[in-house]
């Protein structure tokens, strides 16, 4: 009996021991650390490095810049500094995914941020779920976004689907129409890229049900040098309404051929790289009128604040979308891991779903994975690129019409 009993008490001793070595074996882990290693693969060369180089790696820099300053992230009760591992994915999806597997399985990151734009983060989704990093993207807008997350639960967008940029430009020009300002006939135009192909399939559906006449339809290459074509025939159509559906580099290549050939539609809009400072650097006050996706609302504290460090860092302004997106999306991360208080994937993933989070934008949660909110169409007004759609605290009025394009 007594032998008995002595080995039902080395059995749970055991048992116990075991139970100690096994179940903290991240809290120890936590504990002997003595930095946290994040890593990004993002375009430093190639057509989408000017994206990345304007609205994500500058917000990488900073936030790293911004938890080292304070100590580092809090995990458990002990703040840990970063130290970054980073890599040019030349913006190829191929590259990417090659680094990011790199990134994971050699570099062993603890936290891995997204490349730059949509084709890129749908290319590498899929090996940054299979191993289980939450992934916050601050530059993915994709109608497959629903469907996506229902698969890869660790995928969270800061920006929005296709539908809801087309339908909020939509909506703007049903009030202006309404208004007796623009008449019925769009122009469109696209950079045959995943965010383009998918912008302007959701306009072609959403124009016509409001009763617009699209009276120009065209896609460029993204590598295009010469836009001229593109110009021609939207100027040809005689459109009220231009909207190009562009990235960076068309961006400016529209909006200056635009200017060289007098084309001055009633309403002009283009997309990614509108609220670029190189923007507004490029055009002065040219700028001025011109409608685009996203836009922002500079007047808090904390924006004001975000945007002296940025320009202290960087030494050049964030864009006026999405580079306070990424940044935001940073700060949900982090204190998604100190909530959680561990650097556990999944703990960390569930906290982001479930949680709202204080950020310079404000309060962010998700619902279904997509953040609750934001800004779909800006306006240059005065300098700056002003959020003025949906209608929410601190929107501007549009302004009408986008003045004529003066000589450079």
């Amino acid at each position: 009996m007594k032998v008995e009993k002595n080995r039902r008490r080395v059995v749970q001793a055991l048992g116990a021991a075991s139970a100690v070595m096994a179940a903290p074996a991240l809290v120890r882990a936590q504990a002997t650390r003595s930095s946290i290693k994040v890593g990004w693969a993002i375009s430093k060369t190639g057509p989408f490095a000017p994206g990345a180089g304007i609205t994500q790696l500058p917000n990488y820099l900073l936030w790293v810049k911004d938890v080292n300053d304070a100590g580092g992230i809090s995990v458990g009760g002990k703040k840990l500094p970063l130290e970054v591992v980073e890599y040019d994915d030349r913006s190829q999806s191929e590259e990417a995914v090659r680094a990011v597997e790199r990134l994971i399985t050699q570099d062993n990151v603890d936290i891995l941020l997204p490349p730059w734009g949509t084709g890129m983060n749908l290319a590498v989704a899929p090996t940054i779920n299979k191993a289980g990093y939450p992934m916050i993207a601050p530059t993915f807008v994709s109608d497959r976004v629903p469907e996506l997350v229902k698969r890869w639960n660790n995928i969270f967008v800061m920006l929005n689907t296709a539908a809801t940029y087309a339908e909020a430009v939509v909506a703007v020009l049903k009030d202006l129409r309404s208004g007796g300002k623009i008449n019925d006939s769009v122009a469109i135009a696209h950079v045959t890229d995943q965010f383009g192909v998918e912008l302007a399939a959701a306009a072609r559906k959403a124009l016509p049900p409001a009763g617009f006449k699209i009276v120009s339809d065209q896609g460029y290459p993204i590598s295009a040098q010469d836009l001229s074509s593109v110009i021609t025939e939207a100027q040809r159509a005689n459109a009220d309404t231009f909207l190009a559906f562009s990235y960076p580099p068309d961006t400016i290549g529209l909006t200056e051929t635009a200017r060289i050939k007098g084309f001055n539609p009633k309403v002009f809009y283009t997309a990614v790289g509108t609220a670029f400072p190189i923007f507004k650097g490029k055009f002065g006050a040219n700028a001025e009128g011109v409608l685009g996706i996203g836009g922002w609302n500079p007047d808090s504290d904390a924006m004001r604040a975000y945007i002296k460090r940025h320009v202290d860092l960087n030494k050049n302004e964030p864009d006026r979308w999405a580079s306070s997106c990424a940044y935001a999306g940073l700060q949900v991360l982090q204190q998604a891991i100190e909530k959680a208080g561990t650097l556990d994937k999944a703990a960390t993933v569930k906290t982001i779903a479930s949680g709202t989070f204080d950020t310079i934008v404000g309060p962010v949660r998700f619902a279904n994975n997509i953040r609750v909110g934001g800004w779909y169409v800006g306006q240059w007004q005065d300098g700056d690129f002003l959020g003025v759609y949906p209608s929410q605290a601190g929107a501007r009025p549009v302004r009408f019409p986008k003045p004529a394009w003066k000589a450079a």
